[in-house]
């Protein structure tokens, strides 16, 4: 259930060495929760997406541009810091939770706002995340979707699956293999919360084949996985600022100076791990992937390497 990708992230060191100071005494196993969720554009009309023929459901079938399942990794304790002081900025703020597409076009709870207020909050909020250093790491994984159905044939999409699939198991095998050469112990695993979507069943049946299969080198590092809301789950905020903003680089063609100062001030504080798939990697993936013998949604990328700061 494995093939080939390269890719370049930062190893989730902090964490382990919080988790496991001392090797003297003892020791509990570690489960670390992903908590995920998804951005793109979804707009038709949109001059950046395209549509295709969906042979299965019969229809014409819009594809956005850009995709972006992302969202944070950490411990008990670091989450717990997170829910406790963003739940407290909602109620000052006087919304019920964060939308990162609201607050930035003014809408739902957010429609009477001015910029200072917008600014003032997203602010606080991103001061929340970087409160809490490298122990909280940002994962993520864009896909260049028209590409992708443009340049990939229908079997190979049959075997990575559609966009939302692709970039979550992108990002499941990323942590699974970050944490093998990041200092975890053996037995360490981590959860996924991923925020409800079409695609959820899709991506939780995904994540069991994963955690089930034995020739994939990883899959030891896979706990549970299960759907949630913003009401249940308050971090799936997070992970909504997160994908959100990664979406805004990919999506605008935003680099260097063109990234939001959201973003940007968050690169010295937080953990990042990021791939992305555009066309030019879709080039390099496309034989691997269609060749590939697996199962549908199988192919899962190997990451050949890990750059250590």
């Amino acid at each position: 259930m494995a093939s080939y990708a390269e890719c370049g992230v930062i190893p989730l060191r902090e964490i382990a060495s919080a988790l496991n100071p001392s090797p003297v005494g003892r020791r509990f196993v570690a489960i670390l929760r992903f908590f995920a969720d998804e951005s793109y554009d979804s707009d038709p009309q949109s001059k950046t997406g395209m549509s295709f023929y969906d042979a299965d459901r019969k229809h014409s079938v819009y594809v956005p541009r850009t995709y972006v399942v992302g969202g944070f990794i950490s411990d008990e304790t670091i989450w717990e810091n997170v829910e406790r002081q963003w739940r407290a900025e909602n109620e000052r703020a006087g919304v019920k939770h964060y939308h990162a597409t609201e607050v930035n076009a003014y809408a739902g709870e957010f429609k009477d706002w001015d910029g200072d207020q917008s600014i003032q909050y997203s602010k606080n909020l991103v001061g929340i995340l970087k409160g809490q250093g490298r122990r909280l790491h940002a994962v993520t994984c864009a896909l260049w979707a028209s590409d992708y159905y443009r340049l990939i044939s229908a079997e190979g999409r049959r075997k990575f699956g559609p966009p939302y699939i692709g970039c979550f198991k992108t990002c499941v095998a990323m942590i699974a293999q970050a944490m093998d050469v990041g200092g975890f112990q053996p037995e360490d695993k981590f959860a996924v919360i991923l925020h409800r979507s079409d695609f959820e069943k899709e991506a939780v049946e995904l994540f069991y084949k994963m955690k089930d299969s034995v020739e994939w080198p990883y899959h030891n590092r896979l706990a549970t996985c299960a759907p949630g809301s913003c009401d249940d789950f308050t971090p799936l905020e997070a992970a909504d600022l997160i994908a959100y903003e990664t979406f805004r680089i990919v999506n605008d063609g935003a680099t260097g100076d063109g990234v939001r100062k959201a973003l940007a001030s968050m690169f010295d504080a937080n953990g990042f791990m990021g791939y992305g798939i555009d066309g030019e990697r879709l080039e390099r993936l496309k034989e691997p992937m269609e060749s590939a013998v697996c199962i549908d949604n199988g192919f899962v990328p190997i990451f050949r390497q890990f750059q250590v700061p």
